[in-house]
């Protein structure tokens, strides 16, 4: 029995996914809390095709594991390195955050977090 793998991507390919007029959401596994001088908790991301036909999780290059951030400065890095115009993320388990490159969101709950 062969188990179905999802479809994924690499983070060097969602910048050209998301000039293209894709999008990205950010899911929050763990919400946010305070440790030091770091806000951390837990994302992962799907990439969204500019048609909405297709969602790809993205994954680690080399493990082909989820790629996760386990800070905010995490995501931030993410979003700026995709070319998103400012921050927005979800703090809050199962919650979720589609952004697009215009800044526009939406808000979202995945009871299956």
């Amino acid at each position: 029995m062969s188990l179905a793998i999802p479809p994924v991507i690499i983070s060097e390919d969602v910048a050209q996914v998301v000039n293209e007029g894709g999008s990205v959401i950010i899911i929050c596994q763990e919400s946010v809390s305070k440790k030091g001088t770091s806000a951390v908790g837990k994302w992962i991301y799907e990439v969204v095709s500019a048609d909405k036909k297709s969602k790809r999780l993205l994954v680690y290059k080399v493990r082909n594991k989820p790629e996760t951030s386990l800070t905010v400065s995490g995501v931030a890095s993410k979003l700026m390195l995709w070319g998103f115009p400012g921050l927005i993320m979800p703090f809050e388990k199962g919650q979720c955050f589609e952004i697009f490159k215009d800044g526009r969101y939406l808000v979202d709950w995945r009871s299956d977090s």
